[in-house]
């Protein structure tokens, strides 16, 4: 026989006094609890960590520069090599390789410094943690798609000839800028696009991307989906970053990448970490962290823009 349970539920008031109390008690707990909550929500916020998945460093596999005191990440590329046809008792030439490598420096990022005095936090109907994560984690994550998707589209428009394509939003637009990838023999590995953009897919007749395909997006809506021509979509609401990075073409602009191991490197020293000051009856918390983000292999992205 099945019984009916009870879970009990907290206020929001509740929650906050058991949290204050233990800031009160014990100030690291109450930081890891509050890291924990921040570093699952940063996670989900950040499309530049969807592109290319965070690594965490240790200490020891930090590298050193003989001028300063900055850590850095040295990091290896694949050598480049060819083979050749020749007769049987013939050898090839002989090919003293050196292994290129880029650096990678790291940044911090840390929020604004939020104040309140500890009695009137007890009136706040929300969650303390979710204060933290609206107002705190999600400007970080603003601040690592930025610097993400500035890199990428500097190297695009340093190479325009090559790593913009331009045209009416159709099919074709797809096709062309996939085919200057692979061309340059770079695997396609996802697209990152507003959701204003992406949402523009529906606009695709099924005998342009496939009756099954357009049966979904009609069926399940186009919000249900993150592919479109059978590759992986990031989608993002965050159009502002996007004409923030291009003014002109930002809301009508989206990028196709390789996959991590061929793009670059997204490094962490520390991750998003909760810090409280805790003084008197006045409380004080901020996060920050420190990453560093490089982009090892410059023909691994292709920008394109689609006219209205």
């Amino acid at each position: 026989m099945n019984y009916r349970t009870e879970t009990p539920r907290y206020s929001a008031q509740v929650i906050n006094e058991q949290w204050l109390r233990k800031v009160a008690m014990d100030k690291a707990a109450a930081e890891g609890e509050g890291t924990a909550f921040t570093r699952e929500k940063l996670r989900q916020e950040s499309f530049a960590r969807q592109i290319l998945p965070p690594i965490q460093l240790q200490p020891d596999e930090l590298d050193r520069d003989v001028n300063d005191d900055q850590p850095r990440k040295i990091v290896e590329k694949e050598p480049d090599s060819i083979a050749v046809s020749i007769p049987l008792k013939a050898r090839a030439r002989l090919n003293y390789f050196k292994g290129p490598r880029y650096e990678i420096k790291f940044f911090k990022i840390e929020s604004e410094h939020f104040r309140k005095q500890k009695h009137e936090l007890l009136t706040y109907q929300n969650d303390i943690r979710k204060i933290i994560s609206d107002n705190l984690v999600k400007d970080m994550a603003d601040q690592e798609d930025k610097f993400f998707l500035n890199a990428v589209n500097s190297i695009c428009v340093g190479n325009a000839s090559e790593q913009v394509t331009s045209g009416t939003w159709a099919p074709t637009l797809f096709s062309t800028a996939l085919r200057k990838m692979v061309e340059r023999r770079r695997p396609v590995g996802r697209m990152l696009m507003t959701d204003g953009l992406y949402y523009r897919a529906i606009e695709f007749s099924a005998t342009q991307i496939g009756f099954e395909q357009a049966g979904r997006h009609y069926d399940k809506g186009v919000e249900s989906e993150n592919v479109l021509f059978g590759i992986p979509v990031v989608r993002t609401i965050k159009k502002d970053i996007f004409t923030a990075v291009d003014s002109t073409n930002g809301a009508n602009m989206f990028f196709i990448f390789t996959p991590e191991n061929f793009l670059g490197k997204f490094f962490v020293i520390q991750d998003a970490t909760l810090f409280i000051k805790d003084e008197a009856d006045w409380i004080e918390f901020w996060t920050y962290e420190v990453i560093g983000i490089g982009i090892g292999n410059t023909l691994s992205v292709q920008k394109v823009v689609a006219s209205s």
